[in-house]
């Protein structure tokens, strides 16, 4: 199944991703502001942090490079993870990360997202992971995702991803559906 959805990726997505690359007019700027062009090419750093009360943390140094016009945006995220449990006595695990997205406007208000991210085994604790098959924290998977806006800061997804780890995959069904409902404040 998995080597299906990569076949289809390379055969199909791929050519598509090359002809509208080399059709755009791209620009190379680090942060862009409202400007009327067709596309743009920007390199962006930050920090995301996120907490679970009682349970742990996951801290991401991002580097990314996306692409984007009025319909298609891809990105690549090389990172730095520090995930860790909260009452461990074994130091948080420092991993590499790559990620990849490409997100597809149908509408303004509704878009098609598919990803994949891959997780190295930590730098430091001797190679085993504290967070492993938690899905709350960083993880290997690929997916692919609904999202629309139903209210200006209400924004509703669907989708299904496969955690990519041995016993996710050995299963009967690897994959995990999932909504979410966010709100903006």
């Amino acid at each position: 199944m998995i080597l299906n959805l990569l076949n289809f990726c390379y055969r199909k997505l791929l050519p598509l991703i090359i002809i509208c690359l080399a059709n755009s007019d791209l620009k190379a700027q680090i942060h862009p502001e409202n400007e009327s062009t067709k596309s743009k090419l920007t390199f962006d750093q930050n920090t995301d942090l996120t907490i679970y009360e009682n349970l742990g943390f996951f801290r991401k140094f991002k580097n990314t490079l996306t692409f984007y016009n009025n319909k298609l945006e891809m990105s690549f995220s090389g990172n730095l993870v520090e995930q860790g449990l909260a009452n461990s006595f074994i130091s948080p695990d420092l991993q590499l990360q790559a990620e990849l997205e490409l997100t597809y406007k149908l509408r303004d208000n509704l878009s098609i997202n598919s990803y994949g991210k891959y997780i190295t085994n930590p730098l430091n604790n001797g190679g085993n992971r504290q967070t492993r098959y938690n899905s709350l924290f960083e993880q290997s998977e690929i997916g692919l995702e609904v999202k629309t806006e139903l209210q200006k800061n209400i924004q509703l997804e669907v989708g299904d991803k496969i955690l990519l780890d041995n016993n996710n995959l050995n299963l009967k069904s690897p994959m995990r559906v999932y909504t979410r409902l966010l709100k903006k404040f």
